[in-house]
């Protein structure tokens, strides 16, 4: 979990700063395209600046050299629409403002001078005038240029050097995500093998386990009908034993299909107050007749108080079945089953001990898992799961369950459930 958590961080940290960058960017081609365009603006004032003062020194000759009158309005008027150009591309600050009004009132002063008979000196000092005041504002503007060009160098360089950073960035979240993705593949695809390797031990132990059953029920229904003579008690036993393996083979069925059902999510359990002992008589009685088939006796000691708990009557009673089934399949012939109930502080506390061979000590911290076996268990048949689903049950009800070798022989498996003051 912590090493998701850190992956999960490690991505979204790189996520982030790859946003940034991509943001950065985005800022770095507006600054880089406002630039340009004022780069743009600023050498087409350098070129109105230069126009003009050609303009103006244009004007100051054709009044020197007397010519006519259309001709002069015709450069005064080019100069006068130079200015109007020149205006438009400025941005709307005061000083500019004031400045291109200057510029068109020595405009009308000019055009004041050419036709006045004011001597020409005074039309050569404006013109001058005007020319340095262009010289100067073309030299402003080479210099305004130098400053754009060297912050547009700028400004590519830094688009550059982020754009690559952005491809890199890009590039290696690609990768680990890749990577991120290729190794949830494989645990999916390990999860996937697993669950293919689980469904197909499933179907082998289930298989052999509800085989057993049937291969007796049919042997048994064989040897009597074969047997023409056969005497109504031997035909009433042979029923006995068909009986009790059918009633062993339900319960198997059940267990098959509550664990699945228990793995899929979809077993529901209900929470109810309801008396334990008349569900641990119920299900000492559902296992009598395989008790007698395999000649074992189930000594059932029913307690003298009500011992009462919340849970689900039903799948308690399962549970119990499961645990009476496995210990009856472990005792042997002419042995005894004991099944007790008693309360021990806030729990209720039920024992199931059989006086078979006992479970090897390695194997007792096992035995409750799904599929395991220990090897008397595998001679003796079963699949593993009926036991896994008795402790699902229990722990279910908040409840716990054990299994110890008891000291004089036999094994004891112990079910504590809480009480209902104590639920």
């Amino acid at each position: 979990m912590h090493l998701s958590s850190d992956k999960s961080w490690q991505i979204g940290a790189t996520s982030a700063l790859l946003a940034g960058l991509v943001v950065a960017l985005g800022g770095l081609v507006v600054a880089f395209t406002v630039t340009l365009n004022l780069a743009d603006r600023q050498y087409q004032l350098e070129m109105l600046s230069e126009r003009q003062a050609t303009a103006v020194g244009v004007f100051a000759e054709l009044t020197e050299a007397h010519v006519a009158r259309p001709s002069l309005d015709k450069a005064l008027a080019s100069y006068r629409a130079l200015i109007r150009e020149e205006t438009a591309l400025l941005p709307g600050q005061p000083r500019l403002l004031d400045h291109q009004a200057r510029e068109v009132a020595q405009a009308e002063r000019l055009d004041k001078l050419s036709r006045s008979s004011v001597d020409a000196p005074d039309l050569r000092a404006l013109t001058a005038q005007i020319a340095r005041q262009e010289a100067e504002e073309v030299a402003a503007s080479r210099r305004e240029l130098e400053r754009l060009r060297t912050r547009t160098l700028v400004l590519a360089i830094a688009l550059a050097v982020t754009a690559l950073l952005c491809a890199l960035s890009a590039a290696w979240l690609l990768v680990r995500r890749n990577r991120s993705l290729a190794a949830m593949v494989q645990a999916r695809t390990a999860r996937l093998e697993e669950v293919d390797r689980s469904r197909r031990l499933f179907f082998a132990k289930a298989s052999h386990e509800l085989r057993t059953p049937v291969t007796a029920m049919r042997g048994e229904a064989e040897v009597a009908l074969l047997t023409e003579d056969a005497s109504g008690q031997d035909l009433r036993q042979s029923l006995s034993h068909i009986l009790a393996n059918a009633t062993f083979l339900g319960h198997r069925i059940d267990e098959l299909l509550g664990l699945a059902s228990a793995d899929d999510g979809k077993l529901q359990l209900e929470s109810t107050a309801l008396e334990l002992g008349p569900i641990i008589s119920e299900a000492v009685a559902e296992a009598d007749a395989f008790a007698r088939s395999v000649e074992v006796a189930t000594v059932w000691s029913k307690p003298d108080r009500s011992i009462r708990l919340r849970g689900d009557a039903r799948w308690l009673r399962q549970a119990l079945l499961t645990v009476i089934d496995n210990g009856l399949k472990f005792s042997p012939m002419g042995g005894e089953l004991a099944i007790g109930l008693a309360v021990r502080g806030e729990l209720a506390v039920i024992t199931v001990s059989d006086d078979g061979p006992g479970v090897v000590p390695d194997d007792l911290p096992r035995i409750f898992d799904a599929y395991y076996q220990s090897e008397p268990d595998r001679r003796r048949g079963g699949n593993g799961l009926g036991l896994a689903l008795a402790r699902w049950v229990i722990e279910q009800h908040g409840g716990t369950i054990s299994a110890a070798n008891r000291t004089a022989g036999g094994c004891c498996i112990t079910i504590a459930l809480p009480l209902e003051a104590a639920a």
